[in-house]
């Protein structure tokens, strides 16, 4: 009786169901796709986001290359990448991150003179 009710119930779940997928195949040329292509900037860098956006608006989405000199001011950085605290410290990160990736950026404020 049993093997009845499992034969039935298995035959309803296929018309339920469909047909399984094979989806191993897909993910697999997903992931040859992630090793071919080297990213600037790791995935878990919590300043990932802000080099993206620095990459799309001064650089036309192309990555920085080492040894670059970034000098902007705090209002245009706080267009591409908005802040809470509106001041030059809240970016101390993301200069720092960039000094290890080899860019120079420097914020200029209005409060902040140049001599």
């Amino acid at each position: 009786m049993i093997q009845l009710l499992q034969a039935m119930f298995s035959s309803m779940a296929e018309t339920w169901h469909g047909s399984k997928w094979v989806v191993r195949s897909p993910i697999k040329a997903q992931d040859e796709k992630s090793i071919t292509s080297a990213p600037s900037v790791k995935a878990d860098d919590p300043y990932a986001d802000d080099i993206h956006r620095l990459e799309d608006a001064l650089n036309e989405g192309r990555p920085l290359d080492n040894g670059r000199c970034i000098e902007i001011t705090l209002q245009d950085l706080l267009q591409i990448i908005p802040r809470k605290r509106r001041r030059i410290d809240a970016y101390r990160g993301l200069v720092g991150r960039l000094n290890k990736m080899g860019v120079t950026l420097t914020i200029n404020s209005q409060k902040s003179r140049k001599l």
